[in-house]
């Protein structure tokens, strides 16, 4: 939440953020929506959910994965991870999702400093 606060006025514009839940199962679209009213999610914020297949698919495509199969099919291994990038620079990386808010916030900025110039 302290993302977004800091950079409320880039998002929705200039940034989006995806939360996509690992356990489809339990995550409704009604839970997800609650979680999200409950905790001060504005827009630009949107969280996902889905069948496992198309989860895993867009996790793998995301490049969030364990290249040893079976520490990657536990979801209990999982790293907690923020993807962020930039399509037109084509230009992605990924910073651990419990890094102090002031870190994922200055690797935003960077990022969007990059798009602006570029």
């Amino acid at each position: 939440m302290k993302v977004q606060e800091a950079l409320s006025s880039r998002f929705a514009e200039d940034i989006v953020m995806l939360s996509i839940t690992l356990d489809p199962l339990h995550d409704s679209p009604g839970q997800l929506k609650a979680y999200a009213r409950a905790n001060g999610v504005k827009p630009g914020w949107t969280f996902l959910t889905g069948n496992h297949d198309d989860i895993e698919q867009l996790r793998h495509a995301l490049g969030v994965r364990d290249p040893d199969p079976i520490v990657d099919a536990d979801p209990s291994q999982h790293a907690g991870l923020l993807v962020y990038g930039s399509d037109p620079l084509n230009r992605w990386s990924a910073i651990y999702s419990l890094a102090p808010p002031e870190q994922i916030i200055a690797a935003l900025e960077r990022l969007l400093e990059l798009n602006q110039a570029g």
